[in-house]
């Protein structure tokens, strides 16, 4: 059946890990002309905050870099500002009667240095991201596309057999291993953008390291890229829809700490800032101030190979006597919201409703539930202990693995005394620095650890499968269950609000045996000139600049 492009579900973007590096900018000038009214101008300045690590589609994996690629890329498909899924390099797509096979029609698109936009392109780049010597860390992502898994694991050598095939230059044709609801939510997510494969080959490891080592098919291009202080974004004349794009330029700059930027606001140097906790407090009644819970879940993983959290009773003990209303609305103070799932708010649900809506709240703590959970949780560690022949006082070997950044200290020690104060045990703090933080969590040398996870793309699975047997993270926390993997598979081949209810009832699953236990959903705050419109921010997607523009 012939479709045109239609509404579908968002993208993420896993901001899993932006690293912020000292920027030393903070004399930059922009080149914008002043003797131009910002209307004419159409000259936007913003905080990228650091430098982006790597700009090469198919290995990326940062969210500095991802919001720039979808400013000067794209994919088949585009999100747009009112939260539908349209045409991107494809103007139209097929898709077969079992849901197994997409045929997407591309447009008539160029490269900025002229040369056309084919299949072959996205051919070359998506069988590119799964080739295991190209180490890609969102490789996973194509593994619901037919034999895309063993092909990156190396049992498959023939990437013929791969159901990625351009069928000339115009049409690419997608086998997937099984009906995927999510499947063009995919491709407009970073690694399923285009890459030129005549650069690629002739710079090698440096494609995409400098502007003129890489070429551009979206909204903007680079026109100077300063490493570590600035990068300037211009609009690409040869866009296929050049003509929606209202922005000239954007100017970037790159400052990780959080006095500069908010200063430079002041002065009218910067049109948007993110806003640290430090200032909300200075900030919160203007205007200009916005916030906005994004996908972002902080939670804490237990290895349930450790001798103590093996124990379903003591995981549930040290989540119930978390005051999570006070750690939220007090400590935080920054319009994060208390988690009580594992999905944030504004996910689909069933017959599109709200997926966090519809399961409702599914962790209680000492802040819904008082003295009586206080008691709860002083029986249920009691019991584990018993259960595993321990006694509190065994307990203050247990290591709590964190990042040593000063924002997770203040919020780890809080943590600390909850468990002191509620539950009277006494708990060692290990501060590692994030990159090492996450290679002791990928060999599971933890005992329980405090982490987040953003979406990938907007559907409640970019969460769900993450704890079945063979997924992304069984090694690290060390938990299966057999009926939990049986509704995330039926979630994985159904459609519609069967799909939805088999997700709804194995997040209850996950809760209730608790090898992770949610904490908040994390906001983002930020300052924006009123005269700034169009930018569109949203749950599980890079920030995106083709719609923005200065108003009058």
């Amino acid at each position: 059946m012939n479709k045109k492009i239609i509404s579908l579900l968002l993208v993420s973007i896993m901001f899993f890990s932006i690293i912020l590096t000292g920027c030393g900018g903070n004399n930059i000038k922009t080149n914008s002309d002043k003797s131009l009214s910002k209307s004419e101008e159409q000259v936007l300045r913003v905080n990228f905050k650091a430098e982006p690590p790597d700009l090469n589609p198919q290995t990326t994996t940062d969210g500095v870099s991802m919001e720039i690629l979808n400013a000067i890329s794209e994919g088949l498909l585009r999100n747009d500002p009112d939260g539908k899924i349209i045409e991107g390099l494809a103007k139209e797509y097929d898709i077969s009667d079992d849901g197994t096979e997409y045929t997407f029609h591309l447009r008539d698109a160029k490269w900025s240095n002229g040369d056309k936009v084919t299949a072959y392109d996205f051919e070359y780049s998506w069988l590119r991201a799964i080739t295991p010597e190209t180490a890609s860390g969102y490789a996973f992502l194509f593994f619901g596309i037919k034999n895309a898994k063993p092909y990156f694991n190396g049992d498959i050598k023939d990437k013929s057999k791969v159901g990625i095939k351009a069928i000339d230059k115009k049409t690419l044709k997608i086998t997937l291993e099984r009906p995927m609801g999510y499947f063009l939510a995919l491709t407009t997510f970073p690694i399923y953008f285009p890459s030129n494969k005549a650069y690629v080959e002739k710079y090698g490891d440096q494609f995409a390291s400098e502007k003129d080592k890489m070429v551009y098919c979206g909204p903007f291009k680079i026109s100077k890229w300063q490493h570590e202080h600035e990068i300037i974004l211009e609009k690409n004349s040869k866009y296929w829809d050049a003509d929606t794009v209202r922005l000239k330029r954007i100017e970037g700059v790159m400052i990780s700490d959080s006095n500069t930027p908010v200063n430079m606001y002041k002065t009218e140097e910067l049109d948007v800032t993110n806003v640290s906790t430090e200032f909300i407090d200075m900030f919160k009644d203007r205007k200009d101030f916005k916030s906005e819970v994004g996908s972002f879940v902080s939670y804490i993983a237990f290895n349930c190979n450790d001798k103590y959290f093996t124990n379903k009773k003591i995981r549930k003990a040290f989540s119930l006597a978390i005051n999570r209303d006070s750690f939220v609305n007090k400590l935080l103070n920054n319009g994060s919201l208390i988690a009580r799932g594992f999905v944030p708010p504004s996910f689909p649900g069933k017959s599109g409703g709200d997926f966090r809506e519809q399961n409702g709240d599914l962790v209680k703590d000492v802040s819904t539930e008082g003295k009586k959970g206080l008691k709860e949780a002083n029986k249920l560690l009691d019991e584990g202990l018993k259960e595993i022949g321990a006694t509190r006082e065994d307990l203050s070997e247990i290591r709590f693995l964190v990042d040593s950044s000063d924002e997770v200290k203040k919020l780890t020690q809080s943590l600390q005394q909850m468990w002191k104060e509620n539950l009277d045990v006494d708990i060692n703090i290990e501060a590692v620095t994030y990159k090492i933080r996450l290679e002791r969590m990928s060999r599971a040398d933890y005992q329980f650890a405090l982490t987040r996870w953003g979406a990938d793309y907007k559907d409640p699975m970019t969460y769900m499968d993450m704890w079945i047997n063979g997924g992304m993270f069984f090694d690290v926390v060390n938990w299966t269950n057999k009926e939990y993997d049986k509704l995330i598979n039926t979630a994985m081949i159904k459609l519609g609000d069967e799909r939805m209810q088999a997700m709804l009832d194995a997040e209850k699953l996950l809760l209730k045996e608790m090898p992770i236990t949610p904490i908040y959903f994390k906001a983002s705050n930020f300052l924006e000139r009123p005269n700034v419109k169009g930018i569109l921010r949203a749950p599980a997607q890079p920030t995106d600049y083709k719609w923005a523009y200065i108003e009058e």
